[in-house]
């Protein structure tokens, strides 16, 4: 049996975490041991250990950052030399066999199977490349693409635009998030739509994601405010916890000004997302910085239409008419507009439905993504079944 230790960027349970948590899920445990490593306490920790996974803490600091805040990296650099020492501890101690890092924000975990001269997968989650890269290095975009694919057996990317920022190499393998379309009881069902406030005859719109400029909840917001007074019946719920404070207090300020307390409701995380998401009438996508788009598949999953704005990785899973319906901007009203389209067409809007079930279950199964994950593992572990 193979140990392999798993490093996480952070510990809470957003789409890179979830992706991990998944995978985790579906090792075959004939084969592998998995161990964890987290950067502080949190969900993610507490869920892997619900599964059996055993989770230790080491605090890390992330190497490449927002454009913003490059400036902390030679800091963070300093601060990871403990952080990689305690990692190379563990991977002795636990005689692991692999080092998998996921995102490409941490740069310990690869640094410490070098030191132990182990294999390194690392999982890419993140825009690296293009003209609006979600995450900076100091030293420049081909640099860190060189020591990522250099500190690597393999590089998991999870969109073709993610891909786009690593040179030519036998070692990028493409390999989407899965999700399951499944079910929510009739009873957790209406438990849900009391708790919203969701009545017959509303039209029930959501956008998924941290608070913060780069997801569009104020361009959602603004449409909302632009559709109230034609459709008095439209609600909108934004999901997500706060990552920047100022945008979430101007979010708020923005509904309590235009008096939207009845429309837009602000519910913070959610670990039963995918049951919410089934209750709602379309899940609004505005990111400009999704290298994949798994808000948009999870609406997918939860037979709710998706409408999502043209960028980043979600052109390459959204069909416009046949899964979903994209965007060419997220400008409030473009996006009120395309609200508004789906609202007035139920019958447009269910033939999505059908179209998004049909692209969970061919092109972005669970089943999938767990398959892609044992053959790479086994590719560089030699652990493939004879």
């Amino acid at each position: 049996m193979k140990t392999i230790l798993f490093v996480s960027h952070s510990a809470e349970l957003n789409g890179a975490e979830r992706w991990l948590l998944e995978t985790l899920r579906g090792l075959d445990r004939t084969k592998y041991a998995p161990r964890l490593v987290v950067p502080r306490p949190g969900p993610l920790a507490d869920a892997s250990r619900a599964l059996g996974v055993e989770a230790r803490v080491v605090s890390m600091k992330w190497s490449i950052t927002e454009k913003s805040r490059v400036w902390r990296q030679p800091f963070a650099g300093l601060w990871n030399v403990v952080s990689v020492k305690r990692i190379a501890r563990l991977i002795g101690r636990d005689r692991v066999d692999l080092v998998f890092t996921n995102s490409a924000a941490i740069f310990s975990g690869a640094k410490a199977a070098r030191r132990m001269g182990i294999p390194h997968v690392w999982a890419v989650h993140e825009v690296l490349g293009g003209d609006s890269p979600f995450l900076y290095s100091l030293y420049g975009r081909r640099a860190l693409a060189r020591f990522i694919l250099a500190s690597s057996a393999k590089v998991i990317v999870n969109s073709k635009l993610t891909a786009s920022a690593f040179p030519d190499s036998g070692k990028i393998v493409l390999v989407p998030n899965g999700l399951e379309v499944r079910a929510c009881d009739a009873g957790r069902r209406e438990a849900l739509r009391q708790e919203l406030g969701l009545e017959r005859g509303d039209f029930a719109a959501g956008i998924v994601g941290k608070l913060y400029e780069g997801k569009g909840q104020r361009e959602a917001v603004q449409a909302a405010a632009r559709l109230a007074p034609r459709h008095p019946r439209f609600k909108l719920f934004v999901v997500g916890e706060v990552r920047d404070e100022a945008y979430a207090r101007g979010l708020r300020e923005f509904v309590r000004a235009n008096g939207l307390e009845r429309q837009v409701r602000f519910l913070g995380y959610r670990p039963d997302l995918a049951d919410l998401l089934m209750l709602l009438n379309v899940v609004v996508v505005a990111s400009v910085v999704e290298s994949f788009g798994r808000a948009a598949l999870e609406g997918m999953a939860a037979g709710v239409p998706v409408l999502a704005v043209r960028a980043g990785g979600l052109a390459e899973i959204i069909r416009p008419g046949e899964n979903g319906f994209l965007l060419d901007s997220r400008e409030p009203e473009e996006i009120a507009r395309g609200i508004e389209a789906i609202l007035q067409d139920p019958t447009r809007a269910a033939a999505a439905v059908e179209g998004g079930y049909r692209t969970i279950r061919e092109e972005y199964s669970l089943e999938r993504q767990r398959r892609e994950m044992d053959r790479v593992l086994a590719g560089v572990l030699g652990t493939a079944t004879p």
